[in-house]
């Protein structure tokens, strides 16, 4: 209940704010069709995505929160593939957001991100987005094999409701808002180590029946810049009905 009220305030709250110009994201999906296998980037900055499936099947697009959204299913391995991911990897300064829609409180399900579990030796590098059993994560590895980390609390996120998601990193903190409010922060003690993969929207950057998303995204975005908690919500609704 508690975050379909949410919700709901950030909704109202649309309707009586005076209206600023968001930032530019660095990579926007809108994630308002498939177009020959591709997602496009709408920023024009060359971050398309593939779709990819089991059985050559795509997600599916729905109605989402602003437009369409594209609906992916577990069983079927689905995901976006990013294979451009310069000033993606490793910046100095970002923020990344997205409206979901999951469909099972379970499981550990990516939304975005380039990073593996922990395999051989360290350092693992990358970063990765995550809805982990009904709350919001991101997860980042350092070039001394640490893995910085920022989760919100269980049940943060109702399965079966959109909630906007956004996580924020400035070299020294991890700040995570669910629906344009804070819900955790986290020190970081050293920066994000980058690394050289595709990065993978609604999947696992390694096997894709580990962490496969169930449910919807929409409208996914990335700043080369640290959002102040007015910019994540002016960048929220964007794009949504007056």
């Amino acid at each position: 209940m508690r975050s379909r009220l949410a919700l709901l305030a950030t909704l109202l709250l649309c309707a009586c704010a005076v209206w600023a110009q968001a930032p530019e994201p660095l990579a926007h999906w809108p994630m308002e069709e498939i177009a020959d296998g591709s997602v496009a980037d709408a920023t024009g900055n060359g971050y398309d995505a593939t779709a990819h499936g089991a059985d050559e099947s795509a997600p599916d697009v729905i109605p989402g929160i602003a437009g369409n959204a594209l609906r992916f299913h577990r069983a079927l391995e689905q995901y976006l593939l990013v294979e451009n991911t310069e000033g993606l990897t490793a910046p100095d300064a970002m923020t990344v957001m997205a409206w979901i829609r999951p469909d099972e409180r379970q499981g550990a399900h990516g939304i975005m991100g380039n990073k593996g579990d922990k395999s051989g030796d360290p350092p693992w590098p990358g970063w990765r987005l995550r809805y982990f059993w009904a709350r919001l994560a991101f997860q980042f590895g350092t070039a001394d094999g640490e893995e910085p980390s920022v989760g919100t609390e269980n049940w943060s996120i109702e399965p079966g409701f959109w909630h906007h998601v956004a996580v924020t990193y400035d070299g020294e903190r991890l700040r995570a808002y669910i629906n344009c409010d804070l819900a955790a922060e986290a020190d970081v003690p050293a920066p994000i180590m980058g690394r050289d993969r595709a990065l993978v929207i609604g999947n696992y950057s390694g096997r894709k029946n580990a962490y496969a998303f169930e449910g919807a995204i929409d409208e996914l975005k990335v700043f080369d810049q640290v959002l102040t908690p007015d910019e994540i919500f002016r960048a929220a609704i964007d794009g949504m009905p007056d």
